[in-house]
């Protein structure tokens, strides 16, 4: 059994990706770790510091229509565009036997993620709900499932049976065209697509441990407790696995700008987490995060929306022209 973590993420975003595979390399040592680069290599950045991970860029894998989705994307919808694609091609590249997890660069591991890989054994695809119970009164992470997803996409993980495969191309098919942020008709990237997996697809698992993907939007059934530097999940009987640092901003009060900034989302009201998230920013700083955030991605993202005519109101008048 081969078993390969990758992330993806364009320049500005190594020093996350850095983070994330010293975490997993420690915790996980015989495990392939890859960084899908959704960018072109810059000849600022010397990538000699990241020997012990494989790079590969976007356009390496195989696929010559990723031209025309990086013109019709921005570098959000991109960088997720591409998640089934990688999957495909590294169980071409690594064989049946593999056992891919996807994780998003802005997380951390915690304890090994080898129980994942067993759970792989037997299902062929893994996915984490955004929430597990049934909140007393409405959550954040209720509203939140309702708009982006009930299962964050920032964890996924994909072993080769006939229904992956499925899924596999399935997925492909939909971000070929449709990994929008469109929140409006019901579309976001990648992500919002899986709703719909499990009626489709029989080979899943959701992963009810609260110990696997805790974020903001989980929160308020999730609580971190540290017992002599153990990092647990409401209890010492819920290792936390790892953590998801989507949106926060190193230097900040608040543990997430993706909602807004009021004190709901500040360290004030939470602060248990600041300690986790403080050691958190000290490695992303350790791993140049200070310099490689600020590099722009190379990548022209969204030519064809300048078009008017490739825009959805231009397709829809297309469409209606057509019919009529």
């Amino acid at each position: 059994m081969k078993k390969i973590i990758f992330t993806l993420c364009s320049n500005n975003y190594l020093a996350h990706a850095k983070t994330l595979g010293d975490s997993v390399k420690m915790l996980t040592p015989d495990c392939h770790f890859v960084i899908g680069l959704v960018d072109k290599l810059d000849t600022r950045i010397d990538y000699t510091s990241f020997s012990e991970f494989e790079i590969i860029p976007y356009d390496k894998i195989g696929f010559p229509f990723f031209g025309d989705m990086l013109a019709a994307y921005n570098v959000i919808e991109f960088n997720t565009s591409v998640k089934p694609f990688y999957f495909d091609y590294l169980f071409r590249k690594h064989g049946k036997d593999a056992r891919i997890l996807y994780i998003d660069p802005d997380i951390e591991a915690y304890q090994s993620l080898d129980n994942l890989f067993t759970q792989l054994s037997d299902n062929g695809i893994l996915l984490t709900p955004n929430l597990v119970k049934e909140p007393q009164s409405l959550a954040p992470g209720e509203l939140a499932s309702l708009r982006h997803g009930m299962y964050n996409l920032g964890f996924i993980g994909i072993a080769y049976t006939d229904e992956s495969q499925r899924f596999i191309k399935w997925w492909q098919e939909r971000l070929r065209h449709h990994c929008l942020i469109e929140k409006c008709r019901g579309i976001f990237v990648d992500q919002k697509w899986v709703d719909l997996a499990p009626l489709f697809f029989k080979d899943i698992k959701l992963i009810d441990h609260p110990g696997y993907n805790m974020a903001w939007w989980n929160l308020s059934e999730r609580k971190l407790v540290d017992k002599d530097g153990v990092y647990y999940v409401n209890s010492t009987d819920h290792l936390l696995y790892f953590f998801h640092f989507s949106g926060y901003t190193p230097g900040t009060e608040f543990y997430t700008g993706r909602v807004n900034t009021s004190n709901q989302y500040s360290f004030s009201n939470a602060p248990e987490l600041r300690p986790l998230f403080m050691q958190y920013t000290e490695k992303l700083k350790a791993n140049g995060y200070e310099t490689l955030s600020k590099h722009k991605p190379l990548l022209q993202f969204g030519s064809a929306k300048k078009d008017p005519s490739k825009t959805l109101k231009g397709r829809v008048k297309r469409v209606l022209k057509k019919m009529f």
